[in-house]
């Protein structure tokens, strides 16, 4: 079993074995060579934050927000084979069929880069500053979340035309499915106004929300997980777990400046950006019970199970 993690200082992506703790490393190359002023002390900064596995193509893919690009790594040797333009600063993206579907925050739009030709082939225009896309596989739809326009689209993925809105709560930024694919999770940050965040439940029968739930100072992901969600506060440096049932709440520290979540079996892993490193979680007791020590400024992480 593996973890992958996406190292935003030093344009990295690690593999870490989590049996045997053995790692492998594959530098970034930003796609134009152009030397980005962000860091005077390195010659490229290109920024992976984001990761998408590919197991049927042997690919990873990393999603880097400085240099616009996506890098696509080679799994059976894991090294980069090539860097490419993709779009104003790649939040978020899916596979859906041949192509990576991208959401580009500054350009509010999704760029539609087709995996086999390597390049993008199109794109499609959405709300402002899109956060994060998702595809619904009962619905047949891709959801996209709009953080400064305060929505949510629907797009229909054959004609990639917006066939809904759902007016979301202040700046929604992740967003997960219940296992029936009947509920929608999305989070509602209150980016910039120092109020505690919220979980908003929509029914996708009808489009209305249900149930909003509090939780902590801009939450930025959730995650599903039986009859619990999980939610990561980024400014409370705290990951939540709510019974969906009684909402009962239990909290634990996951590091400063947590950047992503994602959960397996019964742990949840939490990369800190400050603290270099991921933590990891027995969600059960919701207490921290090891880290895995990273380079510079963890972010997105991937496990291969």
């Amino acid at each position: 079993m593996h973890i992958y993690i996406a190292d935003m200082g030093e344009d990295i992506i690690e593999r870490v074995n989590l049996e045997t703790n053995h790692r492998d490393f594959a530098k970034i190359n930003s796609y134009n060579n152009k030397h980005l002023p962000l860091n005077i002390y390195s010659k490229y900064l290109c920024g992976p934050h984001r990761l998408i596995l590919d197991k049927h193509r042997q690919k990873l893919y990393s999603l880097n927000a400085y240099d616009n690009s996506i890098s696509i790594i080679n799994l059976e040797n894991f090294t980069l084979e090539i860097s490419l333009y993709v779009g104003n600063y790649p939040n978020n993206g899916i596979i859906y069929k041949d192509c990576i579907l991208v959401v580009n925050g500054d350009s509010d739009a999704i760029s539609i880069f087709d995996i086999e030709e390597k390049k993008v082939i199109g794109q499609v225009k959405v709300g402002s500053f899109p956060q994060d896309i998702i595809y619904n596989e009962k619905y047949n739809l891709i959801f996209v979340s709009n953080m400064n326009s305060d929505e949510i689209l629907l797009i229909d993925p054959y004609s990639y035309k917006i066939v809904e809105f759902i007016g979301a709560g202040a700046r929604p930024i992740g967003m997960t499915f219940s296992e029936d694919w009947d509920y929608l999770y999305v989070v509602e940050s209150y980016f910039e106004t120092g109020i505690n965040g919220k979980i908003s439940i929509i029914d996708l029968q009808n489009f209305k929300v249900i149930d909003e739930i509090g939780v902590g100072k801009v939450p930025t992901m959730v995650r599903k997980k039986e009859n619990f969600l999980y939610v990561l506060n980024s400014y409370s440096n705290t990951l939540c777990k709510i019974d969906l049932f009684t909402k009962h709440k239990k909290e634990v520290v996951c590091g400063n400046a947590p950047a992503y979540l994602t959960v397996l079996d019964k742990f949840a892993y939490v990369s800190s950006v400050e603290e270099n490193k991921v933590n990891i979680i027995d969600i059960e007791e919701m207490r921290i019970v090891n880290f895995i020590k990273t380079r510079k400024e963890p972010q997105g992480l991937v496990i291969d199970p």
